[in-house]
């Protein structure tokens, strides 16, 4: 809860922010939920990078995103790497690694 309120304080700030899709919205609201447990961890920007989508499915509705969230804490900056993918109301997050 501690992130999705710090990532709801930087919506009104970003002017791209009335452009997010509802799966857009639900990928980052997610990904922050899968940050690291720290008091001071303090989320600087987020970005959605569209990834391929599954091939040699027809009718595929799945939605396929990179998620990479700045953080920092005690003056370290690191991005954060998640893969997301909905279907529906359905929205799976996996962490992918840190830069």
């Amino acid at each position: 809860m501690h992130y999705l309120m710090l990532w709801l304080t930087l919506l009104p700030g970003c002017a791209l922010a009335q452009e997010l899709s509802v799966e857009d919205r639900a990928c980052i609201t997610a990904a922050a939920a899968k940050l690291p447990a720290v008091t001071a961890l303090k989320i600087e920007g987020s970005r959605l990078v569209p990834q391929p989508s599954a091939q040699g499915q027809r009718n595929s509705k799945l939605y396929h995103v990179r998620v990479e969230i700045d953080a920092s804490v005690a003056g370290q900056t690191s991005t954060y790497l998640f893969n997301c993918v909905r279907d529906g109301q359905l929205t799976v997050i996996q962490p992918v690694g840190v830069r």
